[in-house]
C-alpha cells in the first residue's frame, strides 16, 4: 500500500514506493528520473523498470515549487466552437515540444465573467505563460502584471497599452470585401450582419464597412449584436425583407455567416444571383453544400508563431516595453459572390440552414 485511498481508486505511486520497489533509496530514485551521471546502468534500468510496473507521472506541484514553473501556459479563447478559434487553439499546440509547457484550455464563451473564473484558476496554478482572446474579465489587467500574458486576435481598454497583442488587420480585409462587392460587382445595396460590436475586431470589421458604403455614397444596411448564427439569422431576415435582390452582404464572422446563409434560404433567395455573400474567419469549404465562400482567411500559423515568440521573449525579459505584431488577413474569393462559377446542382437552389 501506498498510502491512505478511496474504494476503487488507486493512489499515485511516490518516490518512496519506487524507492521501494527497486530496493534502492530514494536519493537514488531522484537521481535517475533527474538523467544524472554516475549512476550504474544495472541501477538505472531497475529504477526505470519500477516507474513502468508503479505507473509513476511524478508530482508536478512538487516540481513547481523547486523550479518556480509549472509548466503550464493557459490559453483562453471565446469559443471553442468556432473554426478559427480551434484551428489557433490547434496552431499553438503544434508549437509546443514534448518538453515545453502543457496547455490548459478555457473557453470564456464571450462571457467576461467566464473569462475571470479561469485567469483565476490559472493564477491559482502559476502558469508560466497566458494567452487570451479576451472578453474583458476584471482581474485581466492583474494576469498581465503577474504573468507572460498574449493578447491575440482583439483586445481591451484595460490592456491595450500594457500587453503585448497580435492582431489581424480587420478593417483593411474588411474594406477589401466590401469593396469587392461594391467596385467589381457594382451593388448599390450592401447589407452588414454583425456580431458583438463591443469587440474590436467586430468594431473594426465594421468600421471598414461604414469607410467603403460612405465613400460610395450608398446608405448603410446594418444588423449588429448578435451572438449565435440564430440571433443573426432574425436580424439578417429582417433586414434582407426590406432590400431589392441582387444585394450584397458582409458578415464579421463565420457564425455570422451562416445566419445571413440561413436567412437567405429562408426567403427563397439564390446565392449568388439574388445574393453576393462575403466574411471574414476562415468559413472553409462547406462541402454539404458546395459553396466555397468568398472571405477574409486570418493565418492561423502566422498568428501562432507570432503569439509564442512574444510569449518566450516577455518570459526572458519581463521588462521588454508592450509591443504588438499584426497580421495581414488573405482575401479568396469563391462561389458566394461568384467569381467562381456554381457547377454543384445543389447550388441551383435556395441553401439549406447549416
Amino acid at each position: 500500500m501506498t498510502g491512505e485511498t478511496r474504494p476503487g481508486l488507486r493512489p499515485p505511486a511516490r518516490l518512496v514506493d519506487i524507492a521501494r520497489h527497486a530496493g534502492v533509496s530514494t536519493k537514488t530514485v531522484s537521481r535517475v528520473l533527474k538523467d544524472e551521471a554516475y549512476v550504474a546502468p544495472a541501477m538505472r534500468e531497475r529504477v526505470m523498470a519500477a516507474v513502468t510496473e508503479l505507473a509513476y507521472v511524478g508530482d508536478a506541484a512538487a516540481t513547481g515549487l523547486r523550479t518556480k514553473r509549472s509548466g503550464f501556459i493557459g490559453l483562453v479563447i471565446p469559443d471553442v466552437r468556432n473554426a478559427y478559434f480551434a484551428l489557433l487553439t490547434r496552431a499553438i499546440e503544434e508549437r509546443l515540444s514534448p518538453a515545453s509547457p502543457t496547455l490548459l484550455l478555457g473557453d470564456s464563451d464571450e462571457e467576461a465573467a467566464q473569462e475571470e473564473r479561469y485567469l483565476r484558476t490559472f493564477r491559482q496554478q502559476r502558469v508560466d505563460g497566458l494567452i487570451v482572446l479576451p472578453s474583458g474579465a476584471p482581474s485581466l489587467p492583474d494576469a498581465v502584471s503577474e504573468i507572460p500574458t498574449v493578447i491575440v486576435d482583439r483586445t481591451v481598454p484595460s490592456v491595450r497599452k500594457t500587453a503585448d497583442h497580435v492582431l489581424a488587420g480587420n478593417r483593411r480585409a474588411a474594406e477589401r470585401l466590401v469593396g469587392h462587392l461594391v467596385k467589381h460587382h457594382g451593388l448599390t445595396q450592401v447589407a452588414l450582419v454583425a456580431g458583438n460590436t463591443a469587440v474590436s475586431n467586430v468594431r473594426d470589421r465594421q468600421a471598414g464597412y461604414a469607410r467603403v458604403v460612405n465613400s460610395a455614397g450608398l446608405q448603410a444596411h446594418v444588423t449588429a449584436g448578435h451572438s449565435t448564427p440564430d440571433d443573426a439569422a432574425a436580424g439578417a431576415l429582417e433586414l434582407f425583407r426590406a432590400l431589392t435582390p441582387p444585394f450584397g452582404v458582409f458578415a464579421t464572422n463565420n457564425r455570422m455567416f451562416w445566419g445571413a446563409m440561413a436567412a437567405i434560404a429562408r426567403l427563397g433567395l439564390h446565392v449568388p444571383h439574388d445574393v453576393l455573400v462575403t466574411t471574414i474567419d476562415s468559413v472553409g469549404e462547406a462541402v454539404v453544400t458546395g459553396l466555397k465562400p468568398t472571405q477574409g482567411v486570418i493565418p492561423v500559423q502566422a498568428v501562432a508563431a507570432k503569439a509564442m515568440r512574444l510569449l518566450a521573449e516577455r518570459t526572458q525579459d519581463p521588462t521588454l516595453p508592450p509591443r504588438t505584431e499584426s497580421v495581414d488577413i488573405d482575401i479568396e474569393f469563391g462561389t458566394t459572390c461568384g467569381c467562381i462559377p456554381l457547377t454543384s446542382p445543389l447550388l441551383m437552389g435556395p441553401v439549406a440552414d447549416p
